[in-house]
């Protein structure tokens, strides 16, 4: 048995990425469709409400959202807000699922999501976009209190994986900092750009196969 566990953004979904080059944004045409400045939007939620409190499941995503976006001009719905921003952020990268459909089919494999997502988000990923289909289980940020690197992350995703020698854990990341902590915490892990980091991991490789992409 193998544990492999993917991050989401910048791995599974084309979205944000550690590296602005490979970035997408779902939040590109904000005022088009808002009325509301990108800019001004990402100061007001992001750095005061979400990284702070709702990423860590602190604060309720529709609640932080109805106290900052009237101040920033919108009197639509939150709901519709989050809607928009769900189906845009949900962009899968077609070549990699592939590979998560190879992995999922072979009977000694489980896999798992371990990002950073607050509680709306996590379950859009996986009831809506259908990752459920190939994933065991989502740790995650709100859940777990904590998010990553902190060491607490990957001490609870353990507990929940029941891992002993047997059961090597393999994780895939696009952040390098997130990386590192995964290696010193005991972890193989892998900074991932693209779809031929899948073969840093020799145990992944065996799976998929020798060639590459």
């Amino acid at each position: 048995m193998i544990n492999i566990l993917f991050d989401v953004d910048g791995v599974l979904i084309h979205g944000y990425h550690a590296k602005p080059e490979l970035t997408r944004r779902w939040d590109e045409n904000l005022d088009e469709v808002f009325g509301i400045s990108r800019e001004a939007f990402n100061q007001a939620f992001f750095d005061e409400h979400f990284a702070p409190y709702v990423l860590s499941g602190q604060r309720d995503l529709h609640d932080a959202l109805a106290e900052v976006l009237p101040a920033l001009g919108y009197e639509g719905a939150v709901e519709e807000f989050v809607q928009y921003w769900m189906e845009q952020d949900s962009v899968l990268h077609a070549p990699i699922m592939e590979y998560v459909k190879k992995l999922a089919a072979h009977e000694g494999v489980r896999l798992f999501l371990a990002t950073n997502q607050e509680h709306v988000r996590a379950h859009h990923l996986m009831k809506t976009v259908g990752l459920e289909a190939y994933f065991d289980d989502i740790f995650y940020a709100a859940r777990f209190g904590c998010v990553k690197p902190e060491q607490g992350f990957f001490e609870k995703s353990q507990e929940m994986l029941e891992r002993n020698n047997e059961f090597p854990i393999v994780f895939f990341d696009d952040r390098q900092e997130i990386v590192d902590a995964a290696n010193a915490f005991g972890w193989e892990a892998h900074q991932y750009d693209g779809l031929e980091d899948l073969w840093k991991s020799e145990k992944v490789a065996q799976l998929l196969g020798k060639s590459g992409t």
